[in-house]
């Protein structure tokens, strides 16, 4: 997978993958990068 780096969906990437986040960032997160990949790839 190509890796996405700045911008929202970046940010989603990070959120997603650190341990710190709540499940509420995450799941926010999740949505984010689902939206990217149903539109991009």
């Amino acid at each position: 997978m190509a890796k996405h780096s700045g911008g929202k969906v970046g940010k989603a990437g990070k959120t997603l993958s650190s341990k710190g986040s709540s499940k509420k960032e995450k799941s926010k997160a999740a949505k984010i990068l689902k939206k990217h990949q149903d539109e991009k790839h």
